[in-house]
């Protein structure tokens, strides 16, 4: 399996956790951007999909009922995929009970796109990828927008500190290609660590936050062709 990346980038999950991390955590976690699964090894993408039709459907909760009972009865071609789709259940049954606690109501979900395009930052190309844009009046009617994006993994669950560069670089990608839908407002900017039931808004003070994540892009970059 060759899936070398021979340009820096990084997924902003695994930027926030960059961020955090010991110095062999950030070795392994530019090694492993570098050397990037195949598509079809990733463990969620159907939860994913599963949420984001639930949001953007009108938040029917009898949607991510069926999206369940697709994956339950659904033919698996091996244990890998038996295993994800068990996993991806769990973690819509997660999100099911976390939900009402997010505070959607009125609040217009639309989707993103298949690929949406990336936040440069000192030579590095940060995939934001949030799931759905959110939409909501102010109380002069007018518009604001921001956007969600799922954090899943049973075993390292976000942290204060994660939780907000995440939702920090979320904010700079809606204000940088959502801009024509009107400003946007950091209560709509979220991140939704689906497993550990929490959610991480925007904050409005960032400008400490994208220094640091400055010097991080400029130590992958630095580090990118030796990994």
């Amino acid at each position: 399996m060759d899936g070398l990346r021979t340009s820096p980038h990084v997924s902003v999950n695994k930027l926030g956790r960059y961020l955090t991390a010991t110095p062999a955590l950030r070795k392994r976690l530019i090694h492993a951007q570098k050397h990037p699964p195949e598509p079809q090894y990733l463990r969620y993408p159907e939860a994913a999909h599963a949420i984001s039709d639930f949001l953007c459907r009108g938040q029917d909760e009898a949607l991510l009922r069926q999206h369940q009972h697709r994956l339950v009865t659904g033919v698996h071609l091996d244990e890998f995929e038996a295993h994800r789709a068990q996993l991806c259940v769990e973690a819509i049954e997660r999100y099911r009970e976390l939900h009402p606690r997010l505070g959607l109501r009125g609040v217009v979900a639309s989707e993103v796109g298949h690929e949406p395009p990336p936040l440069l930052m000192a030579g590095v190309s940060i995939r934001v990828w949030p799931q759905v844009v959110l939409q909501a009046m102010d109380r002069h009617g007018h518009n604001k927008v921001g956007v969600m994006k799922l954090y899943f993994s049973k075993h390292h669950p976000l942290d204060e500190r994660s939780g907000q560069y995440i939702a920090t670089l979320l904010g700079a990608f809606a204000e940088q290609h959502l801009g024509s839908l009107g400003p946007v407002d950091t209560r709509l900017v979220r991140v939704v660590d689906v497993f550990a039931g929490r959610e991480y808004l925007a904050p409005k003070a960032r400008t400490r936050r994208l220094c640091d994540v400055q010097l991080a892009c400029e130590e992958i970059a630095a580090r990118w062709p030796v990994q």
